[in-house]
């Protein structure tokens, strides 16, 4: 079976980078541009991770750290190229470069304002979490305390929540509804025009934890035409932290593929952002994962479509025409 082109929908990296201070191409984080070399990645997705309690100005945080990421992306010009479309990511890698795709963790980001859907589109944003885990002007995370984590099925979208969806899929931006509630993620799919994605979200029937999907959630999602990806996030996988964690990985990704489909799954590390599972602790380490597939009788097709074809369609159908 031949190696995966793998894409992954999440990780913090940059916002590590730029509090750390420490190198893109070589560290000690779970992402280093060596390591992505070495484990055969297509395209990376870099989300600007903004933690919005107590930041006053959100926005122009979240412009320094697309600063950062330009000055990366820049410096390492003849290995890393970004990519603002399907075509870019796949003619990137003929040509032998990797991928990087600019996303934004945090709707808060925004300030209410849609003019800054805009700014960041022209900025290269082309995917947005509308929530982290605190409300926002958009909408309600499934977060509340660390006393008190459940699903919030009650709060849908805020009106400027639904004006925000809108302008993204006007732009080409990706509707992102990982750590969204429940409420919320069920209103984005009533009013879908264009694919959306739950880029670092799990199974609730594998794991019942309220940032994973249930599926009815996941059929839904199906329906729309849109993915998930698999979230290494320990506490999101198993009751079972202690041990290697890839094969409950893996039963996430069967379930998903025997509940809606190969087609629904895609990749979301959450990388950078996370204390890493047992067995997967860092980018170099994704050959284990897509073994363990391999061993579980997974095909090259559904590896295909997992590592980075679901990504790639998505991507393409959210795109400006």
């Amino acid at each position: 079976m031949k190696a995966p082109h793998i894409i992954d929908m999440h990780c913090d990296t940059i916002t590590a980078l730029y509090h750390s201070g420490k190198d893109f191409v070589d560290n000690d984080l779970h992402i280093s541009l060596n390591r992505l070399e070495k484990s055969g990645y297509m395209a990376q997705c870099f989300a600007m991770f903004v933690y919005l309690e107590g930041n006053e100005h959100p926005f122009e945080t979240c412009n320094r750290y697309i600063d950062r990421y330009d000055e990366i992306m820049n410096s390492n010009s003849g290995r890393i190229r970004r990519a603002l479309s399907a075509e870019d990511i796949e003619r990137n890698a003929r040509e032998g470069f990797i991928s990087a795709v600019l996303t934004t963790e945090e709707g808060g980001v925004l300030e209410g304002k849609l003019d800054n859907i805009d700014r960041l589109y022209e900025r290269g944003v082309r995917m947005m979490t509308l929530t982290w885990n605190f409300e926002n002007e958009l909408a309600y995370p499934n977060y509340l305390s660390e006393q008190l984590i459940k699903a919030d099925t009650e709060r849908g979208l805020k009106p400027f929540g639904f004006e925000a969806v809108n302008r993204m899929w006007d732009k080409g931006i990706i509707v992102d509804v990982s750590h969204l509630n429940d409420a919320g993620i069920y209103d984005v799919l009533k009013i879908a025009r264009k694919p959306i994605v739950a880029s670092h979200s799990n199974c609730r029937a594998i794991k019942d934890f309220p940032r994973n999907l249930s599926d009815d959630m996941i059929l839904k999602l199906r329906d729309n035409g849109g993915i998930m990806g698999l979230n290494f996030c320990p506490d999101f996988i198993s009751d079972d932290i202690e041990s290697d964690q890839i094969a409950d990985m893996v039963a996430h990704i069967r379930h998903v593929r025997d509940l809606a489909g190969i087609e629904t799954m895609a990749l979301g590390s959450d990388f950078d952002g996370i204390d890493t599972p047992k067995g997967l602790n860092d980018c170099g380490k994704m050959h284990l994962l897509f073994d363990a597939l391999v061993r579980e009788g997974f095909s090259q097709r559904e590896i295909d479509c997992l590592s980075h074809e679901n990504f790639l369609r998505v991507f393409r159908a959210n795109e400006n025409s």
